[in-house]
């Protein structure tokens, strides 16, 4: 998308060199983020069915619990240098728009600046970015703060897409003017489910139905039952 996105001359805010890159790397963040957070969510309901469990496991919940924390601590070093280099390829992206001013710039600014600060600075770069970057840098990490951290950081690429798409229709070809965009919530047809909050929830359910159905045929961190004595 990012490099679609970069290649589209009509529309000021999406054409950049950057906006490839920045694209990729907001995957990888949020790639390594929700597969860090999917395997909390499958190991703790893996201790969960060990603890109510009344039969004897081969695994115990504090084996499960020591090999999640040793697992994400090495996982979010990688995170940590891939959110820093999407947070500086942005905020690169921000400065040479500014610096090259180029004829488009007075309304970027605008929108940047003024009619999206919050959406922009606030939710995106603060807590999207910062706060989670900050969470993850803080030593002897535990489960709950992994779970906010990696929740933040998915809601900050959710904003970063939100802010490049969203926000790039905002304003006309011709400067003229702004437009409001309006989230379809209730789906009157095919079209607004598409492009409403049930088709987006959809394209996003559907990975966890796939890896549900591929679990069922390759189970995976499947752990088995000792037989009692």
């Amino acid at each position: 998308a990012g490099f679609i996105f970069g290649s589209v001359k009509a529309n000021a805010l999406w054409m950049t060199p950057l906006m490839p890159v920045i694209f990729i790397m907001s995957a990888i963040v949020s790639g390594i983020a929700l597969c860090m957070l999917t395997y909390i969510v499958i190991m703790e309901y893996r201790k969960f069915r060990v603890l109510t469990s009344k039969k004897p496991w081969e695994i115990t919940p504090d084996e499960i619990h020591d090999v999640e924390l040793d697992l994400m601590r090495k996982t979010s070093k990688y995170l940590l240098g891939f959110l820093l280099a999407a947070i500086t390829l942005e905020l690169l992206d921000l400065v040479f728009r500014g610096y090259t001013a180029v004829k488009s710039w007075d309304i970027l600014r605008n929108v940047i600046y003024e009619r999206d600060f919050f959406k922009i600075f606030i939710l995106q770069y603060t807590i999207g970015d910062l706060v989670p970057f900050i969470m993850l840098l803080m030593p002897r990490p535990t489960v709950k703060r992994l779970v906010v951290a990696l929740i933040l950081v998915l809601f900050g690429v959710f904003m970063m897409r939100w802010n490049v798409v969203i926000g790039g229709q905002a304003f006309s070809l011709s400067f003229a003017g702004y437009m409001e965009y309006k989230l379809p919530f209730w789906p009157h047809n095919i079209e607004t489910f598409k492009e409403g909050f049930f088709g987006a929830l959809l394209v996003g359910v559907m990975p966890f139905v796939l890896f549900w159905i591929i679990n069922k045929i390759v189970p995976s961190l499947m752990f088995k039952k000792t037989e009692e004595a």
